[in-house]
């Protein structure tokens, strides 16, 4: 691509502005401040330099045509022809993709000289941090608030209030138990040793035992107690979530690989599960601890433990300081694990292909490159705890220290029993444990903590797919179906459909046809609400499809796709999948309809055969029967058919187009077929051309125009198929 640099014009007097358009990087594809500023005369290209801001280049509107997006390596750029050549108007990083669209719609609209539209394409930003927001969610990763998320965790707790009480009895009774220790050695050492009351000997070394009984018999029913609530509460979450998930539109699949998706299903709420059994427990014992050290110190010698205590609040501080780094540190750990996780599924559901195309090495070097990028972010976070633990351990070393010359001179002097200075000592080292255990807090909250961010994000995701609150029962339908001005984009910077309108009669079959890309399956993904229209409205029987209820809509309308998915199990579960209590009586007469009883029965165990993942131990025509086995016995009212005699010979494809025949039987039918002679005998064909709806009629009419899309697509496939002949003769 080449990209003329005029000479900087300043702008005139004369000239409007009509859209300015910010950016990221500079041409030279360096990060960097630009714009984007249109008049009605020129289009100028602005970068931010250290003197302020140059005049890169501008162009005449009128000498510019055919303005359009031009996908790079993590960022976008704005191109248009200009006298012969073609030049960059602007680019920037992916993140700011929506403005560069949006000025591609307003460039274009000003150039064909219509009015340019209204266009939401503004970054939303932190207002705290200035980081973008990731869309459909108003939670800035890095500024949310830890204590709310520990909170929010909590709240799946309420079932279990017993639990909590008895785990807060737990907790308080032993750190009170654990405090008596020393204080019990202090006797030992001044009445025992020292006075010489040999009495009190047994009583006290049998009471210490007695002690660290009862407080190993604490711990145990904490342990027990934690363990079942953190069980209890993760498998409430997963199901919640999991529950989330089935819920959502494919919109928020399509911007997410699968193994990002399982990773927060898995490893982030596994971790969430060390937070409740190991993490949470721990922090509440050593809070107790880090109130009651302090507090037996004050009570035995205020001077003294004043002294002690010197050193923890600046462990404290350097504690909140670690921990806001570390959460920054994790944020990366668990984002290159997903693309770990990501990478990974990629390279599993694909390795046919890989070995197909000799890729295995280059698949290799790619993971190797994510789990390297893993391990260095999990190096740097260890790396800095390894680095913080020493420093800490030293600093509180110091309390000891201080103990020592201080306690020991008040022994000295007669201030202070030598049993008071052993029991201070004591609790200065107990102190150190609840400090130390503080670190690691730190380090198994920030990466529990982010985890829980990543699980409740996809909680708080908006479900665009619903029942609205005036939602329509329609417990029969007829299946009349009809588009009014519909306009959709599978996101606001591309839109796939222009302005669809199409008037589909109950009963009646329309052949969907048109060039890859078109449009076709689009149009079928509304039709089955998979997405919703951004503009216009699709009616169902005279109803706004957005206002019939889900569950009856999707229980009247059937699917058979190119590639049908087989969930692992039985041939029979996956034919009563739409009706699981179908008898098999019904299943075989399904199977039946759709020319599979015969090819079923072949195997060991018939109608309990297992299919294996995804129906790989049966043949693209077996598993094609099944789908349509399935649909028979669902009995819809409306069937879309996507493709369902691809990729299969010539006499599995007569045997898939009998069951069709007698599956289309008085039901709304929408057609997708690439050989295009298996839709002669539609009531209409309908010929999609770049998101609209160039052509309609019969085969017949639709042939008849020697200039019509439908006629030059047949005639393609014509000449294809006799070159497919000359060859199999050839041969």
């Amino acid at each position: 691509m080449t990209n003329v640099i005029q000479e900087p014009t300043p702008l005139s007097e004369s000239e409007q502005t009509r859209f300015v358009t910010d950016a990221d990087m500079r041409h030279d594809g360096a990060l960097g401040s630009s714009r984007l500023l249109v008049t009605d005369k020129r289009a100028y290209r602005y970068e931010t330099t250290p003197v302020g801001e140059e005049l890169i280049a501008s162009y005449d509107v009128e000498k510019l045509s055919n303005p359009r997006l031009e996908d790079l390596v993590d960022a976008n750029s704005l191109i248009a022809d200009f006298d012969g050549t073609t030049v960059e108007l602007i680019r920037t990083t992916s993140r700011r993709s929506l403005q560069v669209a949006g000025a591609e719609k307003r460039l274009k609209a000003l150039i064909e000289g219509k009015e340019m539209p209204e266009i939401e394409d503004t970054v939303r930003v932190c207002p705290r941090c200035g980081r973008p927001l990731p869309e459909h969610s108003d939670v800035c990763e890095g500024c949310v608030n830890k204590g709310k998320t520990l909170l929010r965790l909590f709240r799946y707790a309420k079932p279990y209030k017993g639990r909590l009480l008895w785990g807060t009895i737990l907790t308080l009774g032993g750190t009170i138990l654990e405090l008596a220790p020393p204080k019990l050695t202090q006797w030992l050492v001044d009445d025992v040793f020292i006075n010489q009351h040999a009495a009190m000997l047994a009583p006290l070394v049998l009471a210490l035992i007695g002690m660290r009984l009862v407080v190993m018999g604490v711990q145990v029913a904490r342990g027990r107690n934690v363990a079942y609530l953190g069980m209890q509460i993760t498998v409430s979450i997963r199901g919640t979530l999991f529950e989330k998930l089935q819920s959502l539109s494919l919109n928020f699949y399509d911007k997410r690989n699968v193994g990002s998706i399982m990773s927060r299903m898995t490893n982030d709420t596994g971790a969430l599960y060390d937070v409740l059994v190991d993490g949470i427990p721990v922090l509440l014992n050593q809070a107790c601890m880090l109130i009651g050290i302090p507090a037996a110190l004050l009570i035995m010698n205020w001077h003294i433990a004043i002294w002690a205590l010197l050193p923890v609040p600046f462990v404290l501080v350097a504690v909140r300081w670690f921990r806001r780094k570390m959460m920054r540190v994790w944020s990366r750990f668990w984002h290159n694990w997903s693309r770990l996780g990501g990478t990974l599924n990629g390279i599993l559901q694909g390795t046919r292909v890989v070995k197909a195309f000799h890729g295995e090495k280059r698949e290799v070097n790619r993971f190797d490159r994510r789990i390297s990028e893993l391990a260095r972010t999990g190096y740097v976070a260890e790396a800095a705890w390894s680095s913080f633990f020493p420093v800490i351990v030293f600093t509180m070393s110091f309390s000891t220290f201080v103990v020592w010359w201080i306690g020991g001179r008040s022994v000295l002097a007669g201030q202070m029993t030598l049993g008071q200075i052993t029991a201070f000592i004591a609790y200065v080292a107990m102190l150190q444990q609840p400090l130390m255990m503080l670190q690691r807090i730190i380090d198994w909250s920030s990466r529990a903590l982010t985890a829980a961010e990543r699980v409740f994000e996809v909680m708080d995701t908006p479900v665009e797919i619903e029942d609205s609150e005036d939602a329509v029962s329609m417990p029969k339908i007829d299946g009349a179906v009809k588009f009014t001005d519909v306009h959709f984009g599978y996101d606001k910077a591309r839109e796939v459909l222009h302005g669809i309108d199409l008037d589909v009669k109950a009963g009646e079959m329309i052949g969907l046809v048109g060039h890859s890309g078109a449009g076709k399956s689009t149009m079928i993904n509304l039709l089955m609400r998979f997405y919703d229209p951004t503009q216009g409205k699709i009616e169902l029987d005279g109803v706004d499809l957005k206002k019939v209820s889900l569950e009856d809509f999707r229980r009247q309308v059937g699917v058979v796709l190119q590639e049908s998915y087989l969930f692992p199990g039985s041939i029979k579960d996956n034919i009563a999948y739409g009706r699981p209590e179908a008898t098999l009586e019904e299943v075989i007469g399904a199977a039946k309809a759709a020319n599979a009883h015969d090819f079923i029965v072949t195997f060991p165990d018939g109608y309990d055969s297992y299919v294996g993942e995804r129906g790989q131990r049966l043949s693209g025509g077996e598993r094609q029967r099944i789908a349509i086995a399935r649909a028979i016995l669902h009995n819809p009212k409306i069937l879309v058919l996507d493709e369902a005699t691809a990729s299969v010979d010539t006499e599995t494809e007569r045997m898939i187009q009998e069951a069709l025949e007698r599956l289309i039987d008085g039901r709304t039918v929408f057609a997708i077929a690439h050989r295009l002679s298996t839709l002669r005998n539609a009531d209409r064909l309908v010929v999609i051309d770049d998101g609209k709806i160039a052509e309609v009629g019969t085969h017949e009419e639709l042939l008849a125009m020697p200039e019509g899309i439908y006629k030059k697509l047949v005639d393609m496939q014509q000449e294809v198929n006799k070159l497919r002949e000359n060859f199999i003769a050839a041969e």
